[in-house]
């Protein structure tokens, strides 16, 4: 069979790529947008942009790569069976049994795959990802700038007329966070300071307003000093074996990991299913590759996705399930009759 081994394969590689392809063209498109939208509050360049790409595409793979199999099968089976390309196969003595078999190795190196994304990468660039956006948040009033609007520091809008190395010039900052007693300061100088991990502000030679109850109150100042009162969690990160060690306290986390685990072999689950729907008598069977596709797919993700909120049994049992019925819908449809 070295050589319909070799001819299934250039067709399920052609159909594979020519949907794997344009999916992920999408999802960067998308993700790409995600990260520019994050650059209105943290300042980012183009190398960070790229680096928070490469942080999110282990998700976008894992999600795309069980998808766009099932996919590709389905309609490479479909092909073969509109052409009758199968029935010459089965009149070689291959029976269907036998190109199942010939994705085992296949479905081994996905599942091998999606669990290494799953279990190991996608954990790391999750925890990379919010390390970064920490280290850039905790740095953002840093990056105050000259003459712009809308640039905060805490609970106060900041506006600086220039910038002179880290010396501030003009500095005018407006807090209202309290309707009822506004808050208003103006300096002629100052500077971004770091006590003890604690962002703050220096301010030099200006005056400091109130106003409550059409009351307004100023007092003259030297020096004052005010700090960023939102609180900074350190990121801390974990090994791979403590992150899903949490889950044996942690719902959240557990739920993950039976997501994870339950779509990494959704290759496997599904590859019946796609035997099943995939080989059809093109005179006297309806096509139903698009709508298998589109049904198998939801069915599975939104069912393991509802059911991983209750319970690891529940879960298990659903696969169980699922890939039982594709077994029998493929000896009832296909194995029996060819």
């Amino acid at each position: 069979m070295p050589k319909s081994s070799a001819y299934l394969l250039k067709s399920f590689s052609g159909l594979f790529f020519s949907i794997f392809l344009p999916i992920i063209v999408i999802g960067s498109l998308i993700l790409f947008v995600r990260i520019a939208k994050m650059t209105e509050v943290m300042q980012m360049s183009a190398s960070e942009m790229l680096l928070m790409y490469g942080y999110a595409l282990p998700m976008i793979l894992f999600y795309t790569l069980p998808v766009t199999f099932f996919a590709a099968l389905v309609l490479t089976l479909t092909k073969l069976s509109n052409e009758f390309e199968n029935v010459v196969l089965f009149s070689f003595g291959i029976s269907p049994h036998r190109l199942v078999a010939f994705f085992y190795p296949v479905v081994a190196l996905l599942t091998a795959l999606l669990l290494l994304l799953s279990l190991a990468l996608i954990p790391i660039t999750k925890q990379l990802t919010k390390s970064f956006i920490s280290y850039k948040s905790m740095h953002a009033v840093l990056n105050i700038e000259a003459s712009q609007f809308g640039q905060k520091f805490g609970d106060w809008f900041v506006f600086l007329e220039s910038k002179e190395g880290d010396t501030l010039r003009n500095i005018v900052l407006y807090n209202a966070s309290n309707p009822k007693n506004e808050q208003l300061l103006i300096a002629k100088r100052g500077s971004f300071i770091n006590e003890k991990g604690v962002l703050g502000l220096m301010l030099s030679d200006g005056q400091a307003f109130q106003i409550a109850d059409n009351l307004v109150d100023e007092i003259d100042y030297k020096v004052m000093k005010i700090y960023d009162t939102h609180e900074y969690h350190p990121f801390t990160y974990e090994n791979l074996k403590a992150y899903w060690l949490k889950a044996l306290k942690d719902r959240k986390r557990l739920k993950d990991f039976t997501v994870f685990v339950a779509i990494s072999i959704f290759p496997l689950v599904t590859l019946y299913i796609a035997f099943a729907f995939g080989i059809i008598h093109p005179r006297y069977q309806r096509n139903w590759g698009y709508l298998t596709i589109l049904i198998a797919t939801a069915l599975y993700y939104g069912a393991v996705s509802a059911v991983a909120k209750s319970s690891i049994t529940a879960t298990v049992l659903f696969v169980t399930l699922f890939m039982a019925t594709g077994i029998v819908l493929f000896y009832y449809r296909v194995q029996k009759r060819f």
